[in-house]
């Protein structure tokens, strides 16, 4: 997941006052203008890895990725029992079946099995990814909160920090605040044959699209 800083700015609008003839500011107008930035500091790396959901996220992802593996494993070994019925049964086709069926099952050990398990490893890092999404989705408006009741102006990522002071560091605060709103998250559950029925939907509507 890329890292950003988030920019949060809360800056008055300055009144220039023009008297006799020159533009000048008001002693409140000057003060506010010279104020330093209050800056604060969040971890969103944490916020996913240390909050009650996101320590459900690994355990949860590790079940999907055994489900995922398993249905691979299932579609290897039927195209292996397919190739095997192949090499017995091949002397009794005819030359143009015997060709037609050795080209179909050479196109699905060579681009179909292993497009198989890339649409399922994409779908897999999607769904652990939405799942941390939903985390930092969940913890906005925690930090618009902490970011106006502590009157900062900027509030940025720890990535994107090399030194900062210890009391401007929220993230912990905000990670209780997580666990007391937010304290389960899903990672979603997949399977092949859900994923080739959205894959040939999507590929029927472009289709169609395209007729259109």
């Amino acid at each position: 997941m890329n890292r950003q800083f988030y920019a949060i700015a809360g800056a008055a609008s300055l009144l220039i006052a023009s008297i006799a003839g020159g533009a000048v500011f008001s002693n409140a107008e000057a003060q506010s203008a010279s104020k330093p930035p209050v800056i604060l500091i969040v971890d969103r790396a944490q916020l996913v890895s240390q909050t009650k959901a996101g320590k459900t996220i690994p355990e949860q992802a590790e079940k999907v990725k055994a489900s995922v593996e398993k249905e691979l494993e299932a579609e290897a070994d039927k195209l292996k029992k397919e190739i095997e019925d192949f090499k017995k049964n091949a002397s009794l086709m005819s030359e143009e079946v015997r060709k037609q069926k050795e080209q179909e099952l050479a196109g699905q050990y060579q681009y179909g099995l292993p497009q198989r398990v890339q649409i399922m490893e994409k779908a897999f890092n999607a769904a652990v990814q939405n799942a941390q999404a939903k985390i930092l989705v969940q913890s906005q408006p925690i930090l618009k909160d902490i970011v106006e009741d502590r009157g900062a102006t900027i509030l940025l990522d720890r990535s994107a920090v090399m030194y900062a002071a210890p009391e401007t560091d929220v993230t912990q605060e905000v990670i209780a605040k997580l666990d007391k709103k937010f304290p389960e998250v899903e990672v979603e559950k997949i399977s092949l044959a859900q994923l080739e029925k959205q894959l040939k939907e999507a590929q029927a509507k472009a289709q169609q699209n395209a007729k259109n």
